[in-house]
Formats: structure tokens, C-alpha cells, sequence
């Protein structure tokens, strides 16, 4: 009897150990092997970006040269630059080490096949770009911005963001 009550604990006693094992294994590996707070990070929503305490501004804009363009929705707006905390994805830094702190942000409608692009020419009107990301000094646009609408279902269009 005391042999079968010895066996049950040290079984107890494993499944709890390798219980916490994974979990500390499955942290180091995620969040940690991912390293999350070390990339700038912008928000999709402006309701996140106010929760962050990153929203800065709304900004104006116009859809020209549209077609097919029905439940297409759009809003941009200027957000500071922040990070992710060091243990959360919740806890927000400010980036005060960067040369352009703000971010050309935009909310959409996600459930749409549409991609949106800077046009090339208009990327040279901000202080810095990638593809879809526009990056700012101080938290205004020098001058409008164009982004193009592409999508699947023949959509397209002209924004003009200002």
C-alpha cells in the first residue's frame, strides 16, 4: 500500500513539474524567443491607439477615382511610436529614441480583400516609409499623401490624406 501511494505522488509530483516546465519553456521560446518589445509597433484601431494613450490626431481625407468600392471603410490618423512592455503585450513605451517618433496610422475595414499603397512619389513627402507605413519627425503631414486602393474584386481607387 505504501509503495502504490509513493508511485501516485511522485506522478502527481512530475505532471506538476513538467506543467510548469512547458510553461517556462513555452515563454522563453514565445514571447520571449520573439522578442516583441524590441520592434515598433502601430496600432489598427484609433479606439487602441486612445487606450495606449498614442493617438495624437485625426486627419482628413477624400476617396477620388473610385470604383467598386461598397462597405469600404477608412479612417486615418497620427499616433506616436511605442512598444511593446518587456513581460506583456498590454504595457505601452513610448519611443523616445527614434528619429521619426509618430506614424502615419489608418483604421479599415480588415474584412475586405484591399490593399493600400503610398504612391512612390508621395512616400518622398514623408520623413520616412516602407510600402504601407509612413513615418513623421513632427505629428503633421507636410503636404497631402496619396494612397492607392487595389483590391481583388476589381476596387480601386484615389485616397488623398491631408
Amino acid at each position: 500500500m505504501k509503495r502504490v501511494i509513493f508511485i501516485f505522488t511522485g506522478v502527481i509530483i512530475l505532471c506538476v513539474f513538467f506543467y510548469y516546465a512547458f510553461g517556462i519553456f513555452s515563454s522563453f521560446v514565445g514571447w520571449y524567443g520573439y522578442q516583441k518589445w524590441k520592434y515598433r509597433i502601430g496600432t489598427d484601431l484609433i479606439r487602441e491607439s486612445k487606450q495606449r494613450k498614442v493617438f495624437v490626431k485625426d486627419l482628413n481625407y477624400k476617396i477620388v477615382d473610385s470604383a467598386n468600392l461598397k462597405g469600404f471603410y477608412f479612417k486615418p490618423y497620427i499616433e506616436k511610436v511605442f512598444r511593446y512592455g518587456y513581460h506583456s503585450m498590454e504595457d505601452t513605451r513610448i519611443d523616445t529614441y527614434t528619429k521619426y517618433p509618430y506614424n502615419l496610422s489608418y483604421e479599415r475595414n480588415k474584412k475586405d480583400s484591399v490593399v493600400l499603397n503610398i504612391f512612390p512619389e508621395d512616400k518622398e513627402k514623408l520623413d520616412s516609409s516602407d510600402a504601407v507605413w509612413g513615418y513623421l519627425k513632427q505629428p503633421y503631414l507636410k503636404d497631402t499623401i496619396r494612397i492607392e486602393i487595389e483590391g481583388a474584386a476589381k476596387q480601386k481607387g484615389i485616397i488623398k490624406v491631408w
